[in-house]
């Protein structure tokens, strides 16, 4: 897809954007002005409406009657919902992968384990915590289940970053991550499910987050 194509004109809105929730540049219940949108971006409003359609469809973004289109407020029953569809759906995933995981996709994730590990800031690391909770997901080979648990990760992510935005960012080991893994790699994909739900479990009851889950 080209970056000049009308698609690849979608895909640079949706990427700032995406990223400018994220870091909470756009708050909850914030109204996203399409005509403003389509200015700075020098698009016509039709391509900005795409790029609503798609952080609406990730359920980043919601369209309200006469209200226009505002980020989604991720409250306290919403962060239970993300937690527990988190602990269901990324535990199937992992316990539906039917032989082991190839080597590059291991050297993948361990690239990325270390990448998180060293991350500069909390929105490298909530990306590679996104790409390692996702990536652990892919050799299940079920498109739709894959879809959601990136959709899951990503609201995790703004809850992140809504209650981090005031804590001073320390990278960590997250020993979590590396024990599921070393489960993984050697195909032990039960151990590797409930070492998995555990942690998913655990880092959604600490408040306020300190560190990617």
């Amino acid at each position: 897809m080209t970056p000049g194509s009308a698609d690849g004109l979608v895909d640079r809105i949706v990427e700032t954007l995406l990223r400018r929730i994220l870091h909470g540049d756009f708050g909850p219940n914030e109204r996203l002005r399409q005509d403003e949108l389509a200015r700075e971006f020098g698009v016509s409003q039709g391509t900005v409406r795409e790029a609503f359609r798609r952080l609406e469809a990730m359920r980043l973004v919601h369209s309200l009657p006469r209200r226009g289109v505002r980020v989604m407020a991720l409250d306290a029953a919403a962060e239970r919902e993300v937690a527990a569809m988190r602990g269901a759906l990324e535990v199937l995933a992992i316990r539906s992968i039917a032989r082991p995981p190839g080597r590059d996709h291991l050297r993948s994730l361990e690239a990325v384990l270390r990448r998180g590990d060293a991350a500069p800031d909390l929105f490298e690391s909530e990306a590679a915590n996104r790409d390692f909770h996702v990536g652990l997901a892919r050799p299940c080979g079920m498109p739709r289940l894959i879809a959601s648990i990136a959709e899951l990760n990503l609201a995790y992510s703004c809850h992140v970053f809504a209650s981090n935005r005031d804590t001073a960012w320390k990278p960590r080991y997250n020993f979590d991550h590396w024990r599921v893994f070393e489960a993984y790699a050697a195909a032990d994909f039960e151990r590797a499910a409930v070492l998995l739900a555990r942690h998913i479990s655990a880092v959604d009851r600490v408040k306020p987050r300190r560190g990617p889950g």
